[in-house]
């Protein structure tokens, strides 16, 4: 008995220290999944948007009081990227006036009660929108301490030509009527990140698939009084060229996308070279757009995408990209200034001069106040197959230049009429986009190669349209 003593206390002693380890073990795990749940509820926004068979992650929540059909609601809207102030308030008074408000795509806005009963919810992805519904949707609303969290589903249904469904979540601060977003802090200048560009996914042509493997990212002049960037897409490595955007557009690296885009990711010029199209170089950016954009710490990296074959002159191709390129500081040359002033020279005044009409072929008439009849609009001087559309107010004609030389002749003769722009003229060798203004008239015009020369499509806006 005297010898079992010893082994007896042994044995408690490591029953004591097992139920220790027990004890710390479940206290780690319980510290673990709290942290985990914190880290759960800290997220603004998680869930996923599903439209025509493609997922859509929402990362950002907004939550604010507006008025939809007289009725006063809480909105909370789940996008991809992040949301502006400017476009709260414009989605504000949109719903006051009884109008749809939309954001950038993808999106799903969810429509509560004061009480948090889910009413109506509504959304856009890729080129699909659905208007405000029920459906068989379910969701909850709580507010506390001026935030509100909450969740909403609907399984993935058909109807109709579509599929459509959701599952997300927010915890977000709630804007009362009245306030606004704060400020948009002002990104940081500073040199590029230390991330290696990178690009993976699908770009085709005609159906043939083309090995993107490069990508690139740079400053541009201002568009529409913006800050610009160009993004470079190629097969063959573009890194040494000064000029990659130039370039690129005449195959020098093989298959190549060139993007045009403001800071949020809105697409304004997009130029498509793939060896597979006959027609060599191309502006297309009716379906083009970006998901989940962003411009921050030095880099832009999001998706670039078609959401499926878009055909453009008899040629298909297609497009899903994702993408990360360091990008710094804007230079001095490429940002917008604080205050435009409108520039005293020439073309802020009528000319009545002869030379006016031996230039342009057309009289200038004597105040740009006037309203000049399309007929009179200043063309080049080798304008053939002109066609005004009157319904529309579009008129087109041909050339036998190509782009760059049509838009310098078209530039000089509608400055010489006084006509002077609006915004940082975007040329490329396949495409070109000019903005005029002259009095309360506007143009805007389409340059595009067609058979050796160029196509001119000009939207006006302000002219007058009757028989002289």
């Amino acid at each position: 008995m005297m010898d079992s003593l010893p082994a007896r206390e042994a044995f408690i002693t490591v029953k004591k220290f097992l139920r220790l380890l027990v004890a710390l073990a479940v206290i780690a795990a319980a510290a673990t999944l709290f942290a985990q749940e914190g880290d759960k509820r800290a997220k603004a926004a998680e869930g996923t948007l599903m439209v025509d068979g493609k997922n859509y992650p929402l990362t950002h929540a907004l939550a604010y009081e507006t008025t939809v059909s007289e009725e006063e609601v809480i909105a909370v809207v789940l996008s991809g990227q992040a949301i502006p102030g400017d476009k709260l308030k414009e989605a504000r008074e949109k719903e006051r006036n009884g109008d749809e408000s939309d954001f950038k795509r993808p999106y799903i806005k969810l429509q509560f009660t004061k009480e948090g009963a889910l009413k109506f919810w509504s959304a856009s992805a890729g080129n699909t929108s659905l208007g405000r519904r029920a459906g068989d949707a379910t969701g909850e609303l709580k507010l506390q301490d001026s935030r509100v969290t909450g969740k909403a589903s609907q399984p993935n249904e058909k109807e109709e030509m579509f599929s459509a469904g959701f599952d997300v979540r927010f915890d977000v601060a709630l804007l009362r009527a009245g306030e606004s977003m704060p400020a948009t802090a002002a990104k940081k200048p500073g040199p590029a990140a230390n991330v290696k560009p990178s690009v993976t996914g699908m770009f085709k042509g005609n159906g043939k698939e083309a090995k993107i493997a490069h990508v690139s990212a740079h400053w541009r002049e201002p568009f529409s009084g913006k800050p610009s960037m160009v993004l470079v897409f190629t097969e063959k490595d573009h890194s040494k060229d000064k000029k990659p955007d130039f370039d690129a557009g005449f195959g020098k690296f093989g298959s190549a996308l060139i993007i045009s885009l403001h800071e949020d990711g809105d697409i304004f010029g997009c130029q498509v070279v793939h060896t597979a199209h006959k027609k060599q170089g191309f502006s297309s950016i009716g379906q083009i757009k970006t998901n989940n954009f962003e411009f921050a710490d030095g880099k832009v990296q999001g998706e670039l995408t078609t959401d499926g074959q878009a055909e453009v002159f008899g040629e298909t191709w297609e497009v899903n990209l994702k993408f990360v390129a360091p990008l710094g500081e804007i230079p001095k040359e490429f940002q917008v200034a604080d205050s435009v002033k409108p520039e005293k020279d020439a073309t802020d005044k009528p000319v009545t001069t002869a030379a006016t009409t031996k230039l342009s072929e057309k009289a200038a008439p004597e105040s740009a106040e006037d309203e000049l009849n399309v007929k009179d609009l200043a063309l080049t001087k080798d304008a053939t197959d002109i066609d005004y559309q009157e319904a529309v107010e579009h008129l087109l004609f041909k050339s036998k230049a190509n782009v760059k030389s049509v838009c310098a002749e078209l530039s000089a003769n509608l400055k010489i009429q006084g006509w002077t722009k609006q915004d940082s003229d975007l040329i490329t060798p396949a495409s070109a986009i000019l903005k005029r203004k002259r009095g309360d008239a506007e143009l805007t015009i389409f340059v595009k190669p067609d058979d050796g020369g160029s196509q001119v499509q000009i939207f006006t806006d302000g002219l007058a349209w009757d028989e002289e």
